[in-house]
């Protein structure tokens, strides 16, 4: 009798287990709405090319017009010339500004990385398992480095050879790691302290570089007016001094 065969509950089963969501693509999807939730926006440690390369333009044409102003003549010309080359190699950076984008980035995802590895471990996802999903979350450069690290822990290396190879701004994130497995403790409260103190270490730096920003800008400006504080008060001043000597 076919009415009795269970074949079509267990096609019907079947299909289901396929198309059931596995528990890594949950956990990939909800990992992927917390990190666009918990990203900051681009700050101006890492500026967009076209801005970098108008201030560029900007503090070099400066420094070349004020010292033309204040030299002078075809001999200012030369000068500025000089010094406008000069600031705009200086300023160009090449290799080292990419180290400090890559740095920036880092340091801007990083506590992200940390409120999502907390959600993962609060979860009961292992060390390598919650390196993986946030790896697989995140954009480059900080993705593909956890990513790294999960795939040696799943090799089976120890956690210290896992994060040998790192670079220097995750180092605080692999000892908080290394630390909590050693002793058995949750690292949830530490990863949560160490995004803090990141946040405020990347408010305090950004300030820092709005400062000498405004240093820059407002040094050019000033070496512009030299000459005419020269003309219209040293001069005047040696001028009448040298008649009082000769008089």
């Amino acid at each position: 009798m076919t009415a009795g065969r269970p074949w079509p509950a267990l096609l019907a089963l079947a299909v289901g287990l396929l198309l059931w969501p596995r528990t890594s693509d949950v956990v990939r999807r909800r990992l992927q709405v917390l990190a666009r939730a918990t990203r900051p926006p681009l700050t101006p440690a890492v500026e967009p090319p076209a801005s970098s390369v108008r201030r560029r333009r900007l503090l070099t044409g400066a420094a070349g017009l004020a010292v033309t102003l204040l030299v002078g003549g075809a001999t200012g010309v030369g000068a500025g010339l000089g010094v406008a080359l000069a600031v705009d190699r200086a300023l160009r950076g090449g290799t080292a500004g990419d180290d400090r984008a890559v740095t920036a980035a880092l340091l801007r995802d990083l506590p992200g990385a940390c409120d999502l590895l907390g959600v993962c471990l609060g979860a009961g996802l292992p060390v390598g398992g919650a390196l993986a999903a946030v790896g697989e979350t995140l954009a480059a450069p900080l993705g593909p480095q956890l990513s790294a690290v999960a795939a040696l822990y799943r090799m089976g290396a120890e956690p210290r050879r896992a994060w040998a190879d790192i670079p220097a701004e995750l180092s605080s994130l692999g000892r908080t790691l290394i630390r909590g497995g050693e002793s058995g403790s949750s690292v949830v409260p530490a990863l949560s302290a160490l995004a803090a103190d990141t946040r405020a270490a990347a408010r305090t730096a950004v300030e820092a570089d709005v400062r000498r920003a405004g240093v820059w800008v407002l040094a050019p400006l000033g070496l512009c007016f030299l000459p005419a504080f020269v003309c219209l008060g040293v001069v005047p001043l040696v001028l009448g001094i040298a008649g009082d000597v000769l008089g």
